[in-house]
């Protein structure tokens, strides 16, 4: 039996949330300004520039509310961030057969040994590869 590690992306933490969330509130107040002073130092006879700041200023005011619903959403759920984080990692038993580097020793030099008497490999290449073997960690 040998264990794998396996690695997953996670989610946000909870204290990433809260930056995201304060961040977006930020961007929101700071982008309704912005848009209030340009479309008023805007001439009104250009029309299709006043037409093409609005449009940016309602897709900048849809992707704050965005992130913002997103972070309040997460941050409602109440998770820890020990539930949360960045990197999920899990360890599985598995069963079949064991991989070179986790395998048991003891199993591993007697299948050299059968292998030497059966005289499928000479005793130099028996005595490196036990050498191998037992220079690896324990």
């Amino acid at each position: 039996m040998t264990k794998k590690v396996y690695v997953t992306p996670g989610g946000l933490t909870i204290l990433q949330a809260k930056a995201g969330l304060i961040v977006a509130v930020l961007f929101l107040l700071f982008g309704l300004v912005f848009a209030v002073v340009v479309v008023l130092d805007t001439p009104s006879s250009e029309g299709g520039l006043i037409i093409l700041q609005i449009a940016f200023f309602l897709i900048w005011v849809a992707a704050c509310l965005s992130i913002i619903v997103f972070c309040a959403r997460l941050l409602s759920k109440g998770k820890t961030v020990a539930q949360n984080s960045l990197i999920d990692m899990y360890l599985a038993e598995t069963t079949g057969p064991p991989t070179p580097g986790t395998a048991d020793f003891e199993a591993r030099l007697h299948q050299l040994e059968r292998l030497r008497k059966d005289g499928l490999i000479t005793e130099a290449e028996y005595q490196g590869k036990r050498e191998q073997i037992l220079q690896e960690k324990w």
